[in-house]
């Protein structure tokens, strides 16, 4: 039978171990950040797509209403099932491995997790000195005056890594991911809004911006980070009113910014009137790092950071630096949200800041990384795998004859889950051959090897059909 829809896509359920209809699901929304089912593309028809791959017309159908429901597709009456364009207002297409479910049988190494070192018990131990001093409010709202002590601490820690700032430009959040949120919606107005971001840019933040009403515009990157002639042409043209970087191992490609190339965006910014968002998560793991944008802009710099990467990740806590005075305004749009952090969360990273805790665990963290990076290098090496100190994930170009959907499907199969390079490109930009893998956190040294040697074997036979 022929087929006469835009896509040669046709997934493969052979080897499933779950329900079809929902193993259907998840390839449709890793075929969509993978790339090879395009923004807009047009599906089979349920019953031509049933016949391709020998399931019933109600396997597909009820994986195309899944699929919809969640968001990636779009049916039109007398039309078709078509992928829904990320651009369409209101719309969340899951981006991220973290709104997939895997399948049973496979390991995960998409998700960039926190290394666990021991912190279960030095933070169950913190939470007990907190709850003993009777700090913690229990009976009312967070309020300003009781988590004083929160802010204190962070202003202390935020220091040791050069980023000063007075506790009252100290905004808790639930992670770093709230922080920039808040941060965009504070530092846009208007009908349309633009921030510029990098080429490739972490899929939570695409919805951040969704959520904030912001069009993100995709500057060109280098071995340096953002292009300053693009982004110099980007400010002149796009009239942006802010720009999102993450100088510090910028996530998926490991790039950190040199200095200089920070101090001509930071007068840049300047000179067009731009503000800065600075995404500052994996710079706490890094042995040294360059100066971070509120030394070098302090005036216009929104600083987001968190927690997560370098203590745990379920601790749900970071924080938002504002520019001097404008405190408040983010204060403000914490409150419309969630009014404020949990005083037990802040009153338990206070402790654990205070007591040395936090940097005996971001220590620990780190040499565990890089124990991390060394196993997977040596399995890795071969192909051109990027990894660096303090980073959970590395990053890695496919060899000729290996095409990103054709490998996420190899890798799938094999039982192991990597993320690649489409999950983080904007809708029309273009897609390296490039895929990210998670240093495997929670995972025994033992399994984590065998998920690399899988890997290792799957970049050595590439399908004959892509090598032809």
């Amino acid at each position: 039978m022929g087929t006469r829809f835009d896509t040669s896509w046709v997934p493969d359920l052979a080897n499933s171990v779950a329900p079809k209809y929902r193993t259907l699901s998840v390839a449709i929304e890793d075929a969509i950040r993978s790339g090879a089912l395009a923004s807009g593309a047009k599906l089979p028809p349920v019953r031509e797509l049933a016949w391709e791959i020998g399931v019933t017309p109600g396997t597909v159908a009820r994986a195309y209403r899944e699929a919809t429901e969640a968001g990636a597709l779009r049916a039109t009456v007398g039309q078709g099932t078509f992928v829904r364009d990320r651009r369409e207002t209101g719309t969340f297409i899951p981006l991220h491995p973290l709104t997939n479910q895997t399948l049973e049988g496979q390991i995960d190494l998409r998700n960039s997790r926190s290394p666990m070192v021991g912190q279960e018990h030095l933070i169950n131990e913190a939470i007990k000195r907190v709850m003993q001093r009777g700090s913690v409010v229990l009976d009312d709202y967070t309020r300003a005056t009781n988590d004083l002590s929160t802010r204190k601490a962070l202003a202390g820690w935020l220091a040791e890594g050069g980023v000063v700032a007075d506790k009252d430009a100290i905004v808790p959040t639930y992670g770093a991911q709230q922080a920039v949120l808040v941060a965009m919606m504070a530092v846009t107005s208007g009908p349309h809004p633009v921030i510029l971001v990098s080429d490739l840019i972490y899929p939570g933040f695409q919805q951040a911006a969704k959520l904030a009403g912001v069009t993100l515009y995709p500057i060109q990157s280098d071995e340096h980070g953002l292009q300053i002639d693009a982004l110099t042409e980007a400010c002149r043209t796009a009239r942006p009113q802010a720009m999102l970087v993450t100088p510090n191992l910028h996530n998926p490609t490991l790039v950190t910014m040199p200095e200089n190339r920070r101090i001509q965006i930071a007068e840049l910014a300047r000179a067009h009137d731009v503000q800065i968002i600075e995404d500052d998560v994996y710079g706490w793991l890094m042995e040294s790092r360059p100066p971070s944008f509120p030394a070098l802009a302090p005036e216009r710099t929104w600083y987001a950071t968190s927690l997560s990467k370098c203590v745990a990740a379920g601790l749900r806590f970071g924080c938002l630096v504002t520019p001097p005075g404008r405190g408040a305004i983010g204060q403000g749009i914490i409150q419309a949200m969630n009014y404020r952090v949990s005083s037990l969360i802040g009153q338990t990273v206070a402790e654990l800041i205070e007591s040395g805790t936090a940097d005996e665990i971001r220590i620990n963290a780190r040499k565990h990384l890089e124990e991390r990076a060394t196993l997977l290098r040596s399995y890795l090496a071969p192909w051109g795998v990027h990894t660096a100190i303090g980073a959970n994930f590395a990053w890695l170009p496919l060899p000729e004859g290996w095409h990103l959907a054709a490998f996420d499907r190899a890798c799938a199969e094999a039982g192991v889950r990597i993320a690649t390079a489409g999950a983080y490109v904007l809708p029309g930009a273009d897609v390296p051959n490039k895929i990210r893998i998670a240093l495997g956190m929670g995972l025994s040294d033992e399994t984590f090897a065998d998920c690399l040697s899988r890997i290792s074997r799957i970049l050595a036979h590439p399908p004959v059909e892509l090598m032809a």
